[in-house]
């Protein structure tokens, strides 16, 4: 093999390994402890959701090292989907006990895991407070396909407005203070006491 050919492999080689490393998939979700809920139009027939807290994203692929982003306060803002699409997908009840979940542990301290969306672009880029601007994409399924996803965690002082659609996995899971969580929940604890 010549230099030149063999300098031609190693860089296709480094381009392939570099490009997967910036053209990733997967699904993730959130870890957050809840400090209120917020629903809309009311509790009683809820059409979307703002949950207050701190959050961060975890990488919910099949890695056996699980990712974390970085924790932050703020809230995230979910809505279901139309009622047509939901009923036909039965998901409705599903989600709207998720989210009565979600509000049985606000205010309690609680760290929990719940939802799972897709991504597209690495993971390593994605913080909660620039998604929007990120070369990452977040995407949410839907059942004409997959529609990218505003999942920021928001500043209080952003007025409420494009809700991503409200998806679940393994509904919510409560997440130990001590064990394999103990530092993502020592992060978030941290950044509730940012303001």
């Amino acid at each position: 093999m010549t230099a030149r050919r063999a300098l031609v492999v190693v860089t296709l080689a480094a381009i392939a390994a570099f490009g997967a490393s910036l053209f990733a998939s997967g699904r993730i979700g959130f870890y957050g402890i809840v400090e209120k809920v917020v629903f809309e139009p009311n509790e009683t027939a809820p059409e979307r959701i703002q949950l207050w807290g701190a959050f961060a994203y975890v990488d919910g692929g099949a890695s056996q090292n699980i990712a974390v982003s970085s924790a932050k306060r703020g809230y995230l803002y979910f809505r279901l989907l139309s009622n047509l699409v939901a009923a036909e997908n039965n998901e409705v009840a599903m989600k709207k006990k998720e989210w009565a979940d979600l509000k049985a542990v606000a205010g309690t301290g609680q760290a929990v895991g719940f939802g799972s969306w897709g991504y597209i672009g690495s993971f390593e880029v994605l913080e909660p407070d620039r998604v929007a601007a990120a070369p990452s994409y977040l995407w949410e399924r839907k059942p004409s396909g997959g529609e990218r996803a505003d999942l920021r965690v928001r500043p209080a002082s952003e007025t409420p407005a494009n809700p991503a659609t409200y998806q679940t996995e393994t509904g919510v899971v409560k997440i130990a203070d001590t064990g394999s969580h103990a530092n993502v929940v020592r992060q978030l604890r941290e950044a509730l006491k940012t303001r």
